[in-house]
Formats: C-alpha cells, structure tokens, sequence
C-alpha cells in the first residue's frame, strides 16, 4: 500500500505546514488582562459571516437517519443547563495534530457554551506538527515517543487513548502543563490528573504541584494509573521529572474545571490515516476512552488516503468497519462523525491536480458512516469543491504545499464544521430534538 512513502510525504507536508502557520501565529496579538464573563447562550446554529464564493459553502452532516448527532444535541443541552459538560474527541491527522483547527473549534463552542477547561494534554512536543493551543506546555527533547509507525507492519501495541505516550529513564528530563494567560479560553482549571504507567520495574516520577512537590511510585502491576487533584479555581502548574531509578511512562494529562461547557480533546497524530486506530490494543485504548466519556467522537482521515493509489475501495471499507465498531463498542453513549478529506492537489509537470481517488474515498466514508449509525462532513465539499485549494492559497487561506491550510484557512474550516454540528437544531433551540 505504499506506507513508507506515504509516511514520508505526510511527514513533509505536515512540517510545511508548520512553518507556514506557525509563521502566522507569531504575528497574532495576545489578548491581554482577564477575560470579561460572558453569558451562556442557548443551543443554536452558530451564525456564519458571509463567505466569498469558492472559498467556503455551508455544508450540512451527511445523516440519512437524522440521528447520529443526537447524543451530542443532547450534551451541550446538559451544558447549557449547567448539568455537566459536552465532550468531544477529536482523532485525525495533521490537520487535527497542530490544533488550529480543533483549537478554533474549542474556543467557538467555549465562547458559547462555557469553557470546561482544556481536556487531555501531552506536555511533550514530539513533532514539529503537534501542539495545543489555550494551554501552555513544554519538555525537554530527550523524551522518548512510544507509537505504532506504519513502517512496522501489522503490529499492535498499547499506545493508550492518543496513540503514543513519553517515557524517559533519566531525572534530567522534565515536562510542564500550565494554564495559559494569552487567551480568554484556558486561564483556568479546578481538576488536574496525570495518567502514568507502573510496571514491575518501573521508575518513580517527581511532581511538582503549584510549586508543592509529591513522588508518584511506579512499581507495582502493569497499568495506567490516573493520578487526580482537586484544587482551587484558577491558574495551576503541573512539572513532572523522572527520579531516575526506572523507566517513566506519560500517557496524558488532563486540565479541567468542574464548571460546565465544553472540552474538546486534540487526538491528532501528523502523517496518519483511520488504519493506525487497529494497531492500537483494544482494550487498553477502550479504557481511556471510558474515562474521558465523549459525546461525540470525530475521526478526521481521508487526506492522506486519496493520495495513495493502492488504497482500494474493499479494504478502505474493511478498515472503517473496524475502526468504527470499535468506537461504537467502546463509547455506545457518543455520537461519531467522518470528516472526509480537504481539498488537496498534487503536482503533475507544471501544474497542480487533484486526486483521482478523492471521490471513491468520500464515497467509502460515507457507506460505512451511514452503516454504523455515524454522520459524515464533506471537507472539501466545505471548501468549495474540487480544486478550491487554488482558491485558498491564493486567498492566504491555504499552504504552499497545497495540503495544508493557514491559520486563517483553519479558523474558517472550523467556523464551518461547527455551523454543521448544529445542522440538525432549529434556530434559538433550547432543547434537542425528540428521539
């Protein structure tokens, strides 16, 4: 199936990416001061300013059943009532991994809902396409990443809820998660756990709390512990540092208030597509996804899959029946949802072209969607259609590689993919449809 160059390619585009962002993202002031409160408004389409033709369209969930985002109408209903939170879990790719698309997404659902603080974290910048934004994180570049790598071949391994976790034997690593203080979302946590291995021999972890130091054990019978702390509302640092006597192991962290609103979980992993969720052990996958409890699970795959050509459409299917029957065994309480792929051309001699396969790729998604009882978004439809990554570069809004986008062209995907989860609500609702 091509994975080696697959992998290669993606992981290109996805520093390409980056630099182009992250060139962006310098120039964007920093709010500064507290934020001012503002109210919680009740469940409705979130308004979409006007769009230039060709550089964004309105485009609706993909629902024959008109009910696969019902568990998630019904979250942000417990949300706005101050009965708990709507959570999603965000899987994708790089477009998921750099966070401008889910961390647009997060800050317009917090705005209108509440902000429920940020969720899960990996403190470690593994890749030069993984951050978060709306929390502050650092470490040191000497931790190790443990993670399937398509190069492997069918393997499977526990690589827990974000499929890859840090470890370190040596006490001159350290990691740090902090509330942030350059944005209106993220200033604030209650609840804070850390998620760390114990294994026969593994080592023990120093941590740090708001300067206030414990010693995590790490012996002890092979598992995730979830280490939880309740602390005053406000601004908190977590620094965690091996001690040196065996090997440490972070699947996570999570930042939380106990306030209601929404968190939106980054679950990207650059250069992927839907087939890495099979070589995540099951089990152990399931139980961290259990403790996050998501009412909505997205899965945003397909860009990397129109580029490959040996990707026929028997096995494209098989994979998603997988991936999805997973999801629906593991979380039955959570609504799902395909993102299909963006808009993406390639270079043929002095032009570039789209993909051939883009279509039966959408159409794949679709098939085992509908199947599943999960909704499907057309990205690239959103765009503009085929070819309107034309359009976005020239419009600032997409990349020179032609895959990814801008943090603008982000921000306008995520205005436009949160438009669609209200699809199914009438306008100023305040309650979700009936069953």
């Amino acid at each position: 199936m091509g994975v080696w160059r697959r992998a290669v390619a993606c992981a290109a585009a996805a520093l390409c990416a980056l630099v182009a962002a992250g060139a962006q993202a310098a120039k964007r002031p920093r709010s500064q001061g507290k934020p001012s409160p503002s109210p919680v408004s009740p469940i409705r389409h979130p308004p979409l300013q006007a769009l230039t033709p060709g550089l964004g369209s309105a485009v609706a969930v993909f629902d024959p059943g008109g009910r696969a985002l019902r568990p998630w109408w019904a979250a942000l209903e417990r949300a706005v009532q101050g009965q708990g939170s709507a959570r999603i879990a965000f899987y994708g790719a790089s477009h998921t991994a750099a966070d401008l698309w889910t961390g647009e997404l997060r800050r317009r659902l917090q705005g209108r809902y509440g902000d429920a603080g940020h969720g899960f974290v990996l403190p470690a910048r593994w890749n030069l396409g993984y951050r978060h934004q709306d929390i502050a994180t650092d470490a040191t570049p000497t931790w190790a990443i443990v993670r399937h790598l398509k190069v492997q071949g069918p393997a499977v391994g526990d690589h827990g809820l974000a499929g890859f976790r840090m470890e370190s034997t040596s006490a001159a690593d350290w990691a740090e998660i902090r509330t942030t203080t350059s944005s209106a979302q993220g200033r604030s946590a209650d609840r804070l756990e850390l998620w760390y291995r114990t294994c026969s021999d593994c080592g023990d972890v120093n941590i740090e709390l708001d300067g206030a130091a414990q010693v995590l054990t790490g012996r002890g019978p092979a598992a995730v512990v979830r280490k939880s702390w309740t602390v005053p509302e406000g601004p908190h640092t977590l620094r965690l540092t091996p001690m040196g006597n065996g090997k440490v192991g972070i699947d996570g962290a999570v930042f939380e208030r106990s306030k209601g609103g929404v968190v939106v979980d980054q679950l990207g992993i650059p250069g992927m597509q839907a087939e890495i969720h099979l070589h995540w052990a099951e089990a152990a996958w399931a139980q961290q996804l259990g403790w996050r409890s998501p009412d909505l699970v997205v899965f945003a795959y397909g860009t990397n899959d129109i580029a490959d050509p040996q990707n026929d459409d028997a096995s494209y299917l098989a994979v998603w029946q997988r991936v999805l029957a997973r999801v629906r065994k593991a979380a039955p309480q959570a609504a799902c949802l395909i993102v299909g792929p963006s808009d993406r051309l390639h270079r043929e001699g002095r032009k570039w072209v789209g993909f051939a396969r883009t279509a039966a790729v959408i159409e794949v998604q679709r098939k085992a969607a509908t199947a599943a009882g999960c909704g499907h978004w057309d990205a690239q439809a959103a765009m503009g259609g085929p070819g309107a990554m034309r359009r976005w570069v020239g419009a600032g809004l997409g990349t020179p590689d032609r895959v990814h986008l801008s943090r603008d062209g982000y921000t306008r995907l995520a205005a436009l993919f949160d438009h669609a989860l209200h699809g199914g609500l009438a306008v100023g609702a305040t309650h979700r449809p009936g069953p």
